[in-house]
């Protein structure tokens, strides 16, 4: 017996779908904006103590979260902290596991593009008189940023499908809440389209941010 496709299950489910999209985006948003804010003072922390036990930790961390699957991070947050008397929604739970494998991947960037900056940099700055604040913000984070940015864009862009597994936690997101209309209308195959349909138009506006990003950090590196 054949599947019988209904386009009716679209154009009543695609709207309904709308807050999930919403929730998506605000996931991915606060994600992102807290993994690269532990990325570049873990990078920084790692660039001033090279060698030392705080940089050795800190590429543990790296090590542990690259090595460990989002799901099994996720889950952790969700219902292992808690017996720790940790209590966390399942939205700050899958924020926090998702920033925590994206920082560990975005430090590794930016602690590359550190060790391609010259040590005469450094020297140079010192000798201008340069304090280590002004130094770091003037002189040595944006040659940092030249290198580090097209593949912290890249990565950006392929963090927004990692989402999806916020659904194990509870996260009513695209994806959480696909199963759940799949569940009650047993439609499988019009609700993933529309899944489909929302990542994708998601993807592609990140997709072009990314392109415009890269096309201005070329311009500035070119003058």
């Amino acid at each position: 017996m054949g599947y019988e496709f209904d386009w009716e299950v679209i154009v009543r489910m695609a709207p309904r779908l709308l807050p999930a999209v919403w929730l998506t985006v605000q996931l991915y948003a606060m994600a992102q904006l807290l993994s690269i804010v532990i990325a570049v003072v873990f990078s920084v922390l790692d660039n001033l103590w090279r060698d030392k036990a705080v940089a050795k930790a800190l590429r543990l961390y790296s090590w542990l979260f690259r090595g460990l699957p989002e799901l099994v991070v996720l889950l952790f947050c969700f219902l292992a902290l808690p017996e720790l008397g940790l209590r966390l929604s399942p939205l700050v739970s899958a924020t926090i596991g998702l920033a925590a494998i994206a920082s560990a991947y975005e430090y590794e960037v930016l602690r590359g593009a550190f060790l391609a900056v010259p040590p005469q940099q450094y020297e140079a700055a010192r000798a201008m008189g340069f304090r280590m604040v002004p130094m770091y913000r003037r002189v040595i984070l944006p040659q940092v940023l030249r290198v580090a940015i097209p593949p912290l864009l890249t990565f950006a862009c392929t963090s927004l499908k990692r989402t999806s597994v916020a659904s194990a936690v509870a996260v009513v997101e695209i994806m959480g809440m696909s199963k759940r209309l799949i569940d009650v209308l047993q439609k499988p195959f019009e609700i993933m389209l529309i899944a489909m349909t929302y990542y994708i138009c998601l993807s592609s506006i990140l997709m072009g941010l990314e392109y415009l990003a890269r096309r201005r950090v070329a311009i500035r590196t070119a003058r």
